[in-house]
């Protein structure tokens, strides 16, 4: 119960300590919002008061012009009455509907002056649509609308711009209609046609009031929205604000879901992986492999689900459709590795081309397949730092086999003395996967890339015994004696003196024979055989046999020719 209650006691603490970091951000934001509310206010305060006369100018216009048009609607209304026939009451009908739908647009454009802002942005409703067509733009839909706020200002601006020009020019339109109507009626001398273009005079100034009173609409309309326009920091400012409040915390606690749901679900893989593998030479069964894979997508898929669905739970459709997409765009694009994963699954199953616990040579390297995994670990216990880690995609046309218990993995080891192909003669200083340096004759060392080093067909003189030979020629004057006689005193000579030399310890064995009647001599072959521990001598070791050889043959009188030219002289 103790444990129990301490355990608890630790949850509470931390689940408090996540309750005050929070507090604390969502107090922060909201002082420096409320600082950069109070600051705009006071900027609106102090440069609205010269616009409120321009402002209750505007709606003054508008009073008038609400009040004609009502006496206008209210002397249609007694036409109506006296009208004798039904075409008359049609056309008067018509008229009352126009001006009672400009009387409305005049009151709608009073209360909106009046507000400071647009009546139809709080009566409108949005419009649900349920065709499949209509669903699938949906899921745009929040991109989009984020796009139109982010350009909303400036359209705006843009739209107001357009309409003042537009009106503009069509109150030049008018009043110089205006002007040429006047001009007639003083010029006209019949009172018909005289009464008549007062009408049309009187129609077309009303027109001019109507587009005037647009136009100074437009006009303060811009004013407001120019004056309200912020600067980028400003608008970057609050467009981080606002994205820090809502969908910067929902995206932040939705990677830590999945990575926490992810490294959770590790972690108990590898509890449970290290507890049944305790024993290494235990080998994976086909379907211990197949859990295994099988284990690794229901992760990502669990993960993934866990995110989805705290974003559905906070109801954030913006980026609840963001990642919908991603992930189908993933799926889209993953369509085409199918053969791919199949491939890789199968070497996850052991039943590829490379299985676990056997051999394959890879950048001309033999390893030993020793974790055949979502991360390959390849070894080589000869070469220093021999452990390579390899995704699963870079064992793709490669191909393993079992190996013998007495395979080499490496031909040499550190310390060895080799010969190389090259006639390139050292002693091994280091072996890694990449490089092979020697330290040759005279301590300067030389370096191979490890491949080309076992191109070269090194031959060990360390790793067991090795032997040096020499061919040696005596004169032809000794021919009775070369056969025998010569050779057992040459291999008596030598095993006596070879073993003063400081590497005459590791001598394992002599051979001296006849090996070959030349042009200009009768040579001798001699042959010793030495440890692995005399390998450092090599070169030494031939170098004293040649001279052993040419002392035996000056003590004995034994003469070396030299090649010679018989020239016969023809007659």
């Amino acid at each position: 119960m103790i444990k129990l209650k301490k355990k608890f006691t630790v949850c509470e603490r931390l689940n408090f300590s996540q309750g005050l970091i929070r507090i604390a951000c969502i107090l922060l934001i909201g002082v420096i919002s409320t600082c950069h509310v109070a600051y705009g206010e006071t900027e609106a305060i102090v440069s609205d008061k010269p616009k409120s006369q321009n402002t209750l100018s505007t709606l003054t216009d508008l009073i008038e012009s609400m009040d004609e048009l009502q006496k206008s609607l209210n002397g249609k209304k007694s036409d109506y009455k006296n009208a004798e026939t039904d075409d008359k009451k049609a056309k008067i009908t018509d008229q009352m509907n126009e001006i009672i739908r400009v009387l409305e647009a005049r009151q709608k454009e009073f209360e909106s002056i009046a507000v400071g802002t647009g009546v139809d942005d709080i009566t409108s409703r949005p419009v649900k649509a349920f065709d499949l067509q209509s669903e699938i733009q949906e899921i745009f839909r929040p991109f989009i609308e984020e796009l139109k706020n982010i350009t909303s200002h400036p359209r705006e601006l843009e739209r107001l711009r357009k309409e003042i020009t537009f009106y503009e020019k069509q109150l030049l339109t008018v009043q110089q209609g205006l002007v040429n109507a006047k001009e007639l009626t003083t010029a006209a001398t019949d009172q018909r046609v005289k009464k008549r273009l007062l009408l049309i005079e009187k129609e077309w100034q009303e027109k001019e009031k109507e587009l005037t009173r647009q136009l100074t609409k437009s006009k303060f309309q811009l004013e407001q929205k120019i004056d309200s326009k912020k600067s980028i920091v400003k608008v970057v400012q609050g467009a981080g604000n606002d994205f820090f409040k809502t969908r910067g915390i929902n995206l932040l606690l939705v990677v830590l879901t999945f990575f926490g749901v992810f490294i959770l679900f590790r972690l108990f893989y590898w509890w449970v992986y290290k507890l049944k593998r305790s024993k290494p030479d235990t080998a994976r069964s086909f379907y211990s492999r197949l859990f295994q894979v099988c284990y690794h997508f229901f992760t990502f898929f669990i993960a993934v689900s866990s995110s989805l669905f705290l974003l559905y739970s906070f109801g954030d459709w913006m980026l609840l459709s963001l990642s919908i997409i991603f992930f189908i765009g993933i799926a889209w694009t993953a369509r085409n590795g199918i053969a791919i994963f199949w491939e890789q699954a199968k070497y996850m199953l052991n039943i590829g081309t490379v299985r676990d616990g056997e051999r394959l040579v890879y950048d001309g390297v033999p390893w030993q397949v020793t974790s055949l995994n979502l991360l390959t670990t390849l070894e080589n216990p000869e070469l220093q730092g021999g452990l390579r880690r390899l995704p699963l995609n870079a064992l793709t046309g490669l191909q393993s086999r079992p190996y013998a218990e007495d395979e080499l993995w490496f031909p040499t080891r550190k310390g060895d003395f080799v010969v190389l192909a090259d006639n390139s003669f050292g002693k091994v200083v280091t072996q890694t996967p990449e490089m092979v340096t020697l330290e040759v004759l005279g301590g300067c060392r030389k370096t191979y890339p490890c491949s080309d080093f076992l191109g070269q067909n090194p031959i060990n003189l360390s790793i067991n015994n090795f032997g040096v030979s020499i061919t040696f020629g005596i004169d032809y004057d000794h021919q009775a004696l070369v056969t025998r006689e010569i050779p057992d005193i040459l291999h008596k000579i030598i095993s006596q003196e070879i073993v003063k030399e400081e590497f005459g310890s590791h001598l394992l064995d002599i051979l001296v024979q006849f090996k070959e009647a030349a042009a200009s001599s009768l040579d001798l072959l001699v042959f010793v055989k030495f440890s692995g521990q005399a390998a450092e001598y090599y070169y030494m070791i031939g170098r004293a046999l040649q001279r052993i050889t040419v002392e035996a043959c000056n003590q004995h009188g034994w003469g070396i020719p030299f090649p010679q030219i018989t020239v016969h002289n023809g007659k």
